[in-house]
């Protein structure tokens, strides 16, 4: 990123101080991150990419600020989406990290059940598409769980994969029979959630909160309203949670029918946009998920 346009990116945001210096962050494959540190002794974090590429920082500062509105989770604040110059960036507040505890997981745990029972309304879906990854992810409006992820998302990623070639033939066909047989594994009409919708370890910081106590903050989301099992079947997927923290979601959380198909119902959607992005080599996780629902 041309560095000439960071000074321009923060009046934007409206910070009134110069750069000091600024540190290279992981920020996996898709773009690039850089903590920007201030000569307040403040930081942000920019996200940057190509002028092409904005509509995804759109979504994402949208996602971010959604999910701030529950009062329930921490994630940084977005301060500016925009263009400058041929690059399109995303500013946020940086999230300090902090070796993690027991305790901030357990209060994860409580965080997300707060995140999941909150209102927002009747429907599934969410009134903007976004992405997964690199993935577009479909956010029709669906009065029908069951409809949505048949169609919106176990539909969708074997449309992708099949045009690309990523799924043969018979692998297809048996996917197929778990999209047709969902209403056996997932409810119609489960409470519906707001979804932080990409919720692996990696998306899941150990900081403090404003008080010293150590909680976790969550960062790149790709919202959605759902199933709050949802995330909870992403979070199992890679590892990377305590167990204390998924227990102490599910003690907050009382619907739990038909509980192990249905997180392998929603790890299914996950898997299938790993070959998507990654290759064939994540097709046989995917048959193996297809093989235990079917039985």
């Amino acid at each position: 990123m041309n560095r000439d346009v960071l000074p321009q990116a923060l009046v934007e945001a409206g910070i009134d101080s110069e750069i000091k210096a600024t540190q290279d962050l992981t920020g996996g494959c898709i773009h690039q991150v850089r903590r920007i540190m201030l000569v307040d002794g403040s930081s942000v974090v920019v996200k940057f990419n190509t002028a092409s590429k904005q509509l995804v920082f759109d979504e994402e500062m949208r996602g971010l600020r959604a999910l701030a509105a529950t009062n329930t989770v921490i994630v940084p604040e977005p301060l500016y989406a925009g263009v400058l110059g041929d690059v399109a960036m995303l500013l946020m507040t940086y999230i300090l990290e902090s070796p993690a505890t027991d305790d901030a997981w357990r209060s994860f745990g409580m965080d997300l059940a707060a995140l999941h029972g909150r209102d927002v309304g009747t429907r599934y879906g969410f009134d903007q598409d976004n992405h997964i990854g690199a993935t577009q992810q479909v956010n029709t409006w669906c009065d029908d769980w069951v409809e949505f992820m048949a169609q919106h998302r176990l539909g969708f990623q074997i449309e992708l994969a099949t045009k690309s070639g990523l799924l043969y033939e018979h692998e297809v066909s048996r996917i197929e029979l778990v999209v047709n047989r969902l209403d056996q594994w997932l409810p119609r009409k489960p409470r519906p959630s707001l979804l932080h919708g990409d919720l692996w370890s990696g998306n899941a910081l150990p900081t403090l909160d404003q008080d010293g106590a150590a909680r976790i903050a969550i960062i790149d989301p790709a919202i959605s309203i759902g199933d709050g099992w949802a995330d909870i079947a992403m979070m199992k997927l890679f590892g990377g949670f305590p167990a204390s923290c998924l227990e102490t979601y599910a003690s907050r959380n009382d619907d739990q029918e038909n509980l192990e198909s249905r997180l392998m119902a929603y790890q299914l959607y996950h898997v299938l946009n790993h070959v998507n992005l990654f290759g064939r080599g994540y097709v046989s996780q995917a048959m193996g998920l297809v093989d235990r629902l079917l039985g």
